[in-house]
C-alpha cells in the first residue's frame, strides 16, 4: 500500500480537523489550497491563516502564538515578525528556524539567544549540538553548555563536607569497588563512599555500569562525562526500575527528551505524568509513553491522533491496550510497519484483521493467519495464499494437527507458527504444554488460553516474571479469589477472554463482559454455566451469538418466540446487510429462512445453504427471486431431487451454460426439461450437442431443431433411429444443404425436402436423379451423332426406355411437381423430371421452362 501524499491526505474525507489545520499551513501552496477546501477545516484556523496573510502587521501575541502550532507556511511567518513572543521565538528555535530568526529579527541576535542560553540548559544543549544553529552561535553555546553540564549537583555533596574530609574518611576505595563490582545486588551507598566515587575516575567509571546505583549519582556522573556509560545506565534505570513516583515525576517535567522518553517507558510511572508526557512537544518522548506496559485506552487514544511520526502510530498499533476502533483505523495506515504491529497485537478486532488479511505484504498476512481472532473467511482464502510462509501458518488453523505435525511446526522456531498453534483449538497437548513453557512472552500468553493446557501448568503461568502472561493465567485460573478476578485490568483482549471463561468470575464481571466489543468474549459469556440470567436475553440482538443461544437450556419457550419475530422483522428490512442475512438464514423458523431465500441482498453462499434445506418451499422461494441466480446456485439447483425444483431452474433467463451442460448430462431427466432446455434462449451449441447425443429421442429431436446445432451434429441426427428427429432436422429453420442430402436416403422425407426452402440446386438434382434415365440420355446423345438414329429399332428403344423411366418415376410425381415448382430448380433438374410422362408434370415443366428461358441460367454443369 502506498504512503499517501500531503496533497492526497488533504483531500481524504478521514482526514481530522487537527490534521487539516497543519495542511492548510504547509509551505506547499497546493496542499494549502487543497487543505483550506476540505469542509473539515476548522473555520477558525481558516480566519487565522487569512488574517495573518492578508494583514500581518495587525497580528498581535496570541495570533503568533497560535501560528506558531500550525504548519511550515505559519511558524515562519511567526518566526518573521517582530511582535511574537520571547518563549515563542525560542521555541521555533529549537524547530529548525534558527537562521530564519537570526536573519530577520533586529532585536534578537546570537547575544540575545546567549543569554537565555545562560538560564535555559536546555537551549544551551541545542544551540551546542544542532546542526541548523550557524556555527558561531554554536561554537559559543558549547562554552556554556560545558560549564553547566560540569556543574556538580549539590545533594551529591552536602555543605560543610569538603574533599579533604572526604579523602580522609575511613571508607577505602578498595570497598567501593568490590561493592561496585557486584552488579546483580542492590546497592547503598554512605556519603563517604559517595564522595569517594566523586573523586576516584576509576570508581566513576565502575559506578557508570551499575545498574541499581542512585539516580542522583548517576545524574552528577552524566554531567561529568557527557553522553557516556551513566547516561546509559541512568537511562535504563528510569525506564525499566521501579523509582519512587516522585522522582519519575520530577524527570516527566525537568528531564531532557532523552530522560523523559525513559520515564515514559517505566510501568511505575503515575497516570499524571503519562498524561503529561503523551502531549509532550518532543515525539519521541510520544512514542515512548506508547511502549508503557501501564498506558491506558486514553493515552493510547491520544496517540493515535499523531499522524506525522510512523514511530508513534507503530507503538499504539503493537499496544495490547489499545482501543480496537483504534487498531481498526490503524489497520489501514499507509505505513507497513503500522500494519504489521496491528496484525500482531493480540487485541486487534476481527474486522481489522479481515482487512488486513489482503495486505499487500506477506508478513502482515502472516500475522493475521497466526492471530487467535482471525475470522473463518479470512483463514480459508489466506489458506490458499500464493506465499508458502502464509499458506502454512493458515492450515495449521483450518487443517487438524497430529501430533507429528505440531512437531514438525515447532522445529521451524518461528514465532508466527508458535502463535498459530497456540491458537487451534485442536494442537494436540504435548505440544500446547511446550507452548506454554516458550521463551516468547506473547506465545506464553496466547497459551495459557488454550484448551488443552493442564490447569496445574496453567497454574505455573501465574507466576510468569512477564506481568501481562501472570495476569492473563490469573483470570483464567478457576482458584484465583473473585475478588481478585473483580479488580483486574481488562484492556488487554486476552483478558477479557481469559475471564468470560472462567467459572468463578463474578457475575457483575460476566455482566460487564456480555457488552464486551469482542464477539468471542460475548460468546464466552454465554457459554459461561456461570453467566447471569440476563446475558441471554441482552444477546439476541447480537445475530452471530444466536446459534449458541438456541443450544442454551433456556432457549424453549419466551425466548425462541422472542427471537423469532425479531429475526423476522429484521429479515423483512429491505437495507438489511448480506451479513446480517446469513445469520439470518441459520434460524430454525421456515418463515424466516423463506424471507431472506426472497431477499434481494441475500449473499452467494447463504443462498447456497439455504439450497440444501429440507423444506421445499424455502427452495421454491430461491426459484422466485427477481436477481440473477450466481453459477453455483444454480448448479446445487440443478442437483435437487425435486423435478419441480429443476423445471423451474430451467425456466430461470440467466441459467449459465455449464448448468445447462450438468442437466443435459443427467441421464434421468425427464424428456419434456430437455426440451425446454434446448428451448432456453441462452441455450449453446456444447449444450445441443449433449443433447443431441442423449438416450432421450424428444432431446435428439430439440436439438436437430435448433438453429445453432453444428452442422456435423445435424448429420449425425439424420442417421437418427427414430422418425421424428430425422423430421427435427427438416424443421431446423438453418438446416445446411449438406444435411438435406444426406436425408435423400430416407425416401419419405423427399417430398419435404423437395419442399423445404433451404434446398440448393445440388439437393433439388439429387431428388429427381435416376442412374439409368441419365444412362439413356447421354446414348441418347451419341445416337444423334450417328446414322442410326432415326432408324425403327433405335426409335423402339427410345419410346420403351423412355416408358420404363416414365412407370420407375410415377411414385414420385408429387416429389416431381415440388422439385419442378421450387425456385432453385435448374434445367438439369427438370431434364430428370421430365422422365414422368404426367399432364401435370408436363405442364409445369413447360411454365418452368418459360421462367427460366427468361432468367439467368443456374443450371449445374453434369
Amino acid at each position: 500500500m502506498a504512503t499517501p501524499t500531503l496533497l492526497d491526505e488533504a483531500a481524504l474525507p478521514t482526514t481530522s480537523p487537527q490534521r487539516l489545520s497543519l495542511l492548510a499551513s504547509d509551505s506547499d501552496p497546493r496542499v494549502r489550497a487543497q487543505a483550506r477546501r476540505h469542509p473539515q477545516c476548522p473555520p477558525e484556523i481558516l480566519q487565522l491563516l487569512e488574517f495573518a496573510e492578508s494583514s500581518p502587521d495587525l497580528l498581535v501575541a496570541g495570533h503568533l502564538d497560535l501560528l506558531a502550532a500550525l504548519g511550515p507556511a505559519a511558524r515562519e511567518l511567526a518566526a518573521r515578525h517582530p511582535r511574537t513572543s520571547d518563549e515563542t521565538l525560542v521555541a521555533l528555535g529549537m524547530r529548525g528556524l534558527m537562521p530564519v530568526i537570526l536573519k530577520t529579527q533586529v532585536n534578537r541576535t546570537e547575544q540575545w539567544f546567549m543569554q537565555r542560553a545562560a538560564q535555559d540548559f536546555t537551549l544551551a544543549q541545542y544551540l551546542a549540538q544542532h546542526r541548523s544553529v550557524p556555527w558561531n552561535l554554536r561554537r559559543s553555546a558549547r562554552r556554556t553548555y560545558r560549564v553547566a553540564a560540569a556543574t556538580t549537583l549539590k545533594a551529591a555533596v552536602p555543605s560543610g563536607v569538603t574533599p579533604a574530609a572526604a579523602a580522609g574518611a575511613v571508607v577505602s576505595a578498595d570497598s567501593v569497588h568490590e561493592k561496585l563490582r557486584r552488579r546483580r545486588e542492590p546497592i547503598e551507598l554512605t556519603l563517604e563512599e559517595s564522595l569517594l566515587i566523586e573523586n576516584d575516575v576509576r570508581l566513576q567509571r565502575l559506578a557508570s555500569r551499575h545498574p541499581a546505583l542512585p539516580v542522583e549519582l548517576l545524574v552528577w556522573l552524566d554531567q561529568r562525562f557527557p553522553n557516556g556509560q551513566a547516561r546509559e545506565t541512568l537511562l535504563i534505570r528510569l525506564a525499566g526500575h521501579a523509582l519512587p513516583a516522585k522522582t519519575l515525576l520530577r524527570f516527566s517535567r525537568e528531564g531532557d527528551w532523552e530522560e523523559r522518553a525513559a520515564v515514559a517507558r517505566n510501568p511505575a510511572l503515575p497516570g499524571p505524568g503519562r498524561e503529561r508526557l503523551r502531549g509532550d512537544g518532543d515525539w519521541w518522548v510520544r512514542a515512548a509513553v506508547a511502549e508503557n506496559p501501564h498506558a491506558t485506552p486514553q493515552d493510547l487514544l491520544w496517540l493515535a491522533q499523531d499522524t506525522e511520526h510512523v514511530t508513534i502510530r507503530e507503538g499504539v498499533a503493537a499496544h495490547p491496550n489499545t482501543p480496537g476502533e483504534v487498531l481498526t483505523r490503524l489497520a489501514a495506515d499507509g505505513e507497513r510497519a503500522v500494519r504489521l504491529q496491528v496484525a500482531r497485537n493480540p487485541s486487534t478486532p476481527p474486522e481489522a484483521l479481515e482487512h488486513l488479511s489482503g495486505d499487500e505484504r506477506f508478513m502482515v498476512r502472516e500475522a493475521v493467519a497466526a492471530h487467535a481472532l482471525c475470522p473463518p473467511d479470512a483463514l480459508a482464502s489466506l489458506a490458499a495464499d500464493p506465499n508458502e510462509r502464509v499458506q502454512f501458518v493458515a492450515r495449521l488453523r483450518t487443517s487438524p494437527v497430529t501430533e507429528s505435525a505440531a512437531t514438525a511446526a515447532l522445529a521451524t522456531r518461528r514465532r508466527q507458527v508458535k502463535l498459530a498453534l497456540s491458537a487451534a483449538p485442536g494442537t494436540p497437548r504435548p505440544a500446547v504444554e511446550q507452548l506454554a513453557r516458550d521463551r516468547n512472552p506473547q506465545v506464553r500468553a496466547q497459551a495459557a488460553l488454550h484448551p488443552q493446557l493442564p490447569d496445574g501448568t496453567r497454574r505455573h503461568l501465574t507466576n510468569d516474571p512477564v506481568p501481562a502472561v501472570s495476569l492473563i493465567a490469573r483470570a483464567l485460573d478457576d482458584e484465583t479469589p473473585p475478588d481478585q478476578l473483580a479488580f483486574l485490568p481488562r484492556h488487554d483482549a486476552r483478558v477479557r477472554q481469559a475471564l468470560s471463561r472462567n467459572r468463578s468470575a463474578p457475575e457483575p464481571v460476566l455482566d460487564d463482559l456480555s457488552e464486551d466489543p469482542l464477539m468471542d468474549v460475548r460468546l464466552n459469556v454465554i457459554l459461561n454455566p456461570a453467566a447471569p440470567g440476563t446475558a441471554l436475553k441482552r444477546r439476541l440482538v447480537d445475530q452471530p451469538l444466536r446459534p449458541d443461544i438456541r443450544r442454551h437450556p433456556r432457549y424453549q419457550g419466551e425466548v425462541q418466540e422472542h427471537l423469532h419475530q425479531l429475526e423476522y422483522a429484521e429479515a423483512d428490512q429491505p437495507d438489511a446487510t448480506p451479513d446480517a442475512l446469513r445469520l439470518l438464514a441459520q434460524s430454525d423458523a421456515g418463515k424466516v429462512r423463506r424471507r431472506v431465500a426472497r431477499h434481494a441482498n441475500t449473499p452467494d453462499d447463504t443462498l447456497l445453504l439455504l439450497a440444501q434445506d429440507s423444506d421445499t418451499e424455502i427452495r421454491r422461494a430461491i426459484l422466485k427471486r427477481k436477481q440473477e441466480l450466481p453459477y453455483a446456485l444454480q448448479r446445487q439447483l440443478a442437483d435437487d431431487a425435486l423435478p419441480e425444483i429443476r423445471s423451474q431452474l430451467i425456466l430461470r433467463p440467466e441459467l449459465t451454460a455449464p448448468v445447462m451442460l450438468h442437466l443435459a448430462a443427467r441421464a434421468d431427466e425427464d424428456e419434456g426439461q430437455l426440451v425446454a432446455l434446448a428451448r432456453h434462449s441462452g441455450v449453446t451449441p456444447e449444450v445441443l450437442t449433449a443433447l443431441a447425443r442423449h438416450g432421450q429421442s424428444g432431446a435428439r429431436r430439440a436439438a436437430a431443431e435448433h438453429p445453432l446445432t453444428p452442422t456435423p451434429l445435424l448429420l449425425q441426427l439424420v442417421n437418427d433411429q427414430q422418425d421424428h428427429v430425422q423430421r427435427g432436422v427438416l424443421r431446423n429453420p438453418v438446416c445446411p444443404p449438406e444435411a438435406l442430402l444426406a436425408l435423400i436416403h430416407h425416401p419419405r422425407l423427399h417430398l419435404d425436402i423437395a419442399q423445404h426452402p433451404l434446398a440448393n440446386s445440388q439437393v433439388l438434382e439429387a431428388l429427381v436423379y435416376d442412374a439409368a434415365y441419365d444412362r439413356h440420355m447421354r446414348t441418347e446423345r451419341w445416337l444423334k451423332n450417328t446414322a442410326l438414329w432415326k432408324t425403327a429399332p433405335v426409335q423402339r428403344w427410345r419410346r420403351w426406355m423412355a416408358s420404363r423411366a416414365s412407370q420407375r418415376a410415377f411414385a414420385q410425381r408429387n416429389v416431381f411437381m415440388a422439385v419442378t415448382e421450387h425456385e432453385q430448380v435448374t434445367l438439369r433438374a427438370l431434364r430428370f423430371v421430365s422422365r414422368l410422362n404426367h399432364p401435370d408434370i408436363n405442364a409445369a415443366i413447360h411454365r418452368r421452362h418459360q421462367l427460366l428461358s427468361g432468367a439467368p441460367s443456374r443450371e449445374v454443369s453434369s
